[in-house]
């Protein structure tokens, strides 16, 4: 009896072992998973806090969408993902800018409001989580997007109660459904998205309010002399034609449209007298004239978005010798920009008729323009433009 009595003593012991064993498993087990969650909540918020910080530097629309959609594709490990703005004028939805679409989808994509998915997510202004679309009753094969397959979440893009667009996360590459966790984090992300957009959008129409000014005022500025009267657009063609010969990328080619149409800004701070003088300058009169690349250059300073262009109206009356103003920059300590603007606008002030002399023929130009490279001018700009002269001409 005893016997019995201390085996059942073991049987239990071993059970309650057992148990607690059990229960221990359970409890590291649950811990692993919070812990697992949790890290991944920290690493969830972190990349938004990183996707905030560099959204708040940018002003570019098109680099604030490249931003948001390359972060949501890693976050999601998504292998398409797309931003469709609304059109405010025609109410359509196109895409502008999307990962893993081709280009042929990108560029030919339009919807209305209500219409297939991102149509729907931007009519009702609420997001979406798609398990399967082909099962979807809102959603069946012939209403949704073509290039959409299996799950997919949505949100829209909404800033100040107006909705500007939508964006859809598609194709996990684990190729597992989404989540409803997963939907809270794109709706998160939408809300920061819509708002740098708006932003974005904002800036862009006071800086072309502004600039739209600043175009006015330097065609007054031309139209003071009407010796000079199209210089600023004849300066911009050649500059331009420059620019894309020398291979230039498109932003600096952008840098020196802008410039060459802003490039005598500074005049509006020139007495009249001195600009419309009908005999050579004084040398009091030449030292005033020499100030208006730095007045141009401190017209724009408060757009900071046009760093680029603001240096190169500063320094397109360098010379490639060292011997020009504001600063008697030489060389490559010049802007490219500033360089080819340099040898653009003495063309055209050569091939045009001024009070106090003749305008040069079109071969005296082109000889003035090879007389000069590597003194006044970047022998490589001169060489550049001569290739082409002829098209411009």
């Amino acid at each position: 009896m005893a016997d019995e009595l201390k085996k059942q003593k073991a049987i239990f012991r071993e059970a309650k072992i057992d148990v607690l064993n059990q229960k221990l498993q359970g409890t590291l087990l649950l811990y692993e998973v919070t812990k697992k969650l949790a890290h991944q909540r920290l690493q969830e918020l972190s990349t938004l806090y990183e996707i905030n910080q560099a959204l708040a530097s940018v002003l570019s629309l098109e680099k604030v969408l490249k931003i948001i959609i390359n972060r949501a594709a890693k976050i999601f490990k998504a292998e398409i993902a797309s931003i469709l703005l609304l059109d405010e004028k025609k109410e359509n939805l196109t895409i502008r800018t999307a990962r893993g679409l081709s280009k042929k989808i990108v560029e030919t994509t339009s919807l209305k409001k209500g219409e297939r998915i991102s149509g729907w997510v931007v009519q009702h202004k609420k997001a979406v989580l798609v398990k399967d679309i082909e099962q979807d009753s809102r959603f069946k094969l012939r209403h949704r997007e073509k290039y959409y397959t299996k799950s997919l979440i949505s949100a829209p893009l909404i800033a100040k109660g107006k909705v500007l667009g939508v964006i859809n996360v598609n194709n996990k590459v684990t190729r597992e459904p989404f989540t409803p966790p997963e939907l809270i984090l794109l709706q998160t992300l939408a809300f920061q998205a819509g708002i740098a957009i708006a932003n974005a959008r904002l800036y862009k129409r006071l800086n072309n309010l502004y600039l739209n000014t600043i175009d006015t005022l330097t065609q007054v500025i031309d139209e003071k002399d009407h010796y000079t009267h199209t210089h600023s657009k004849n300066v911009t063609k050649y500059a331009v034609v420059i620019a894309k010969e020398m291979k230039l990328k498109p932003h600096q080619i952008e840098v020196v449209e802008r410039a060459a149409k802003l490039h005598d800004l500074g005049k509006i701070g020139i007495h009249d007298y001195i600009l419309t003088k009908p005999d050579k300058l004084t040398s009091e009169e030449w030292e005033e004239i020499k100030t208006h690349s730095l007045i141009g250059a401190k017209i724009l300073e408060p757009l900071a978005f046009l760093n680029g262009v603001i240096k190169t109206v500063r320094s397109h009356h360098e010379r490639y010798d060292g011997k020009g103003y504001p600063e008697s920059k030489k060389g490559r300590e010049i802007p490219l920009e500033a360089r080819i603007l340099a040898v653009a606008d003495a063309f055209d002030a050569m091939l045009s008729e001024r009070p106090y002399r003749k305008a040069l023929s079109k071969e005296q130009t082109i000889k003035e323009l090879k007389k000069n490279s590597g003194t006044q001018f970047d022998p490589e700009v001169v060489k550049a433009f001569l290739r082409i002269i002829q098209k411009v001409l």
